[in-house]
């Protein structure tokens, strides 16, 4: 009975193809094309990431230093005579200081709305970084090296005094141009969304603006 079975099977089998292994090269490339192209954008990602904690950090540290040179300008004045405090040049150095640190809450502000902005003005937090340390730098060498007797002199004292307010003004103005080109970077970002033909718009005034200058020429 068994065998009568196996020879029916056999009988009435019906022939099975194997499926052929078809190697499509072009596709093969455009896959590996489309993951390098796919792994550099996730490095890039990450590394965009990676810049925008680090200006983050960069203002934290440059409000910090300067935070730093402010408490020793008012405890080296306080050790020689209260009243020094209210002194002119102090109180524009303390004017300075707090435009700063309201300049800084500002550029945070909006980092935190677009954190991306960041990056276009990595170079003046980088510069006003630089100088806020070694502003402290210098501070701090001055003190350790004059003690107690480092505002007692008035040539002395008004030196410094320069120096910490001539430093100050130009961190201030790097820390404005850093709220400036996030503030302008988000405006014509937001532009450039609610009117996409800004581009070519661009392109005609440039055009008309050639024209106009070859105008001139001619004349």
């Amino acid at each position: 009975m068994k065998q009568l079975l196996i020879f029916f099977l056999l009988a009435n089998s019906f022939p099975l193809f194997a499926q052929t292994v078809v190697f499509d090269r072009e596709h093969f490339l455009i896959v590996n094309e489309n993951a390098a192209i796919r792994n550099v954008s996730e490095i890039g990602y990450q590394e965009s990431l990676t810049r925008i904690w680090e200006n983050t950090d960069d203002i934290g540290l440059n409000v910090s230093s300067l935070a730093l040179v402010e408490t020793m300008i008012y405890r080296s004045l306080s050790q020689v005579n209260e009243g020094l405090k209210d002194a002119i040049q102090v109180k524009q150095i303390g004017k300075t200081l707090q435009r700063i640190y309201s300049l800084s809450d500002e550029t945070i502000t909006i980092a935190y709305e677009n954190p991306v902005l960041l990056l276009f003005a990595e170079t003046y937090i980088r510069q006003a970084k630089e100088r806020s340390f070694l502003l402290v730098s210098e501070v701090s060498a001055f003190v350790l090296a004059e003690g107690e007797n480092l505002l007692i002199n008035p040539n002395v004292r008004d030196q410094l005094l320069v120096k910490i307010q001539n430093e100050i003004d130009l961190i201030a103005s790097y820390i404005l141009a850093v709220r400036n080109s996030m503030y302008w970077a988000n405006v014509n970002g937001v532009l450039k969304r609610l009117n996409p033909y800004q581009a070519d718009i661009d392109q005609n005034l440039n055009l008309i603006n050639q024209i106009l200058i070859h105008k001139q020429r001619l004349r």
